[in-house]
């Protein structure tokens, strides 16, 4: 097959769980004997194409700051890429598009290039908003909520990331048989092959450093913990807006000597060594769509996770309560309790950690890539089947 797939940012010159989760997918594809593209913003030095890791990179926009300093996304460019996603039409014959969700507009032009050259038209889904765009965008976010509702329609499949997702596709309106349930996953033998880095902490995050992952949380919870453990320990993985508002809330609750925060790491194996070299993993995240990619890295390195319960945050039934992980209100007090009870209670800590382990290895990317793939060949096969 050859297989093209249309999103703005681009993995590994951008590093999120979208992207992310098309590059792992995309290249298991590709050692399968596929043909794979990924069409993007120019998020990269030098020409417009190149081949990478077995890919095929094409740049069909500039790269334009997908995020206002806010943190929000920017409909500028959600605009501008796609107007720009329209020179897909002048590119080669495809055999299925796929597109993930955001930023949605670019769906526009792969809908056109669908059904100009009779290819299936696929999207992977991350999250249903509904009335949390009137929380993102106030009153314009009645315009959110029309764009998602039509938006879902255009797509001959919808890939969704969890149960959660698929649930609130159908309260949409999608018939369920147009939607296929997919998990993000994890490079288990990888994780496996990485030993703890030097450096021992009790809790840890891996993220982006911005305002819906609700990092300020996880600093407030250290704080509570100091109170009766002087020397908690606490490691904050990744970068981004809130970054320096964080290091100062740090300093302003007095825990700014128990955590540690490591910027940005390119290296994938320098996460893992954190992260098992941790007890807990803290997930205070608003809004994940239901699926997340660290929660099941965080389980293969052995960590239980604390996530918050809320309506667009994990999807309930990725954690078995007090198995892989807990669920607890968006306080700090809150995740305190949980973090202790875990941390006074090695028993039960060691019991945690290997079913995470043990439920981990059931995401692995190559289960995912082998999903996806007759995904594939059952919509080309219906669409080859309609033209006869």
């Amino acid at each position: 097959m050859r297989i093209a797939y249309l999103y703005d940012a681009v993995y590994p010159f951008i590093k999120g769980g979208g992207e992310r989760r098309i590059y792992e997918v995309a290249r298991r594809l590709s050692d399968r004997g596929h043909e794979v593209f990924i069409l993007g913003m120019k998020c990269w030095d030098g020409p417009a194409s190149l081949q990478k890791n077995g890919l095929r990179y094409r740049a069909i926009s500039p790269y334009i700051n997908s995020y206002h300093s806010t943190g929000r996304r920017s409909i500028v460019q959600a605009l501008g890429f796609g107007g720009f996603a329209w020179r897909m039409l002048a590119e080669q014959r495809y055999d299925v598009i796929d597109c993930g969700q955001w930023p949605y507009f670019h769906m526009f032009p792969a809908k056109a290039y669908a059904f100009i050259r009779r290819t299936p038209f696929v999207v992977t889904w991350y999250e249903v908003w509904k009335s949390h765009w009137f929380e993102y965008l106030g009153r314009l976010g009645v315009f959110g909520m029309l764009a998602e509702r039509i938006f879902c329609r255009f797509p001959d499949r919808i890939v969704a990331v969890c149960e959660m997702t698929r649930t609130n596709l159908v309260d949409l309106g999608v018939s369920q048989e147009r939607i296929e349930v997919i998990p993000n996953g994890i490079d288990c033998a990888r994780i496996q092959a990485v030993p703890p880095g030097p450096v021992r902490t009790d809790l840890a995050y891996c993220g982006r450093l911005k305002n819906h992952k609700n990092v300020h949380l996880l600093i407030e919870a250290v704080a509570v913990l100091k109170r009766a453990q002087p020397k908690v320990s606490a490691v904050i993985i990744g970068d981004g807006p809130e970054s320096a508002a964080l290091r100062d809330l740090a300093v302003r609750f007095g825990v700014s000597e128990n955590i540690i925060f490591t910027g940005a790491l390119d290296d994938f194996d320098k996460v893992v060594g954190w992260l098992k070299a941790s007890k807990v993993f803290v997930h205070p995240s608003t809004k994940e769509g239901g699926g997340s990619i660290t929660l099941f890295e965080a389980n293969a390195c052995g960590l239980p996770v604390i996530a918050v319960k809320c309506p667009n945050g994990i999807d309930p039934l990725l954690i078995e309560q007090g198995d892989n992980g807990y669920f607890v209100e968006p306080q700090p007090e809150q995740i305190a309790d949980a973090a202790s009870f875990l941390l006074n209670n090695p028993g039960q800590l060691a019991a945690n950690s290997a079913f995470s382990k043990k439920i981990a290895v059931k995401y692995d990317w190559d289960a995912i890539a082998f999903q996806y793939e007759q995904v594939y060949k059952h919509e080309i096969s219906i669409q080859r089947n309609a033209i006869i």
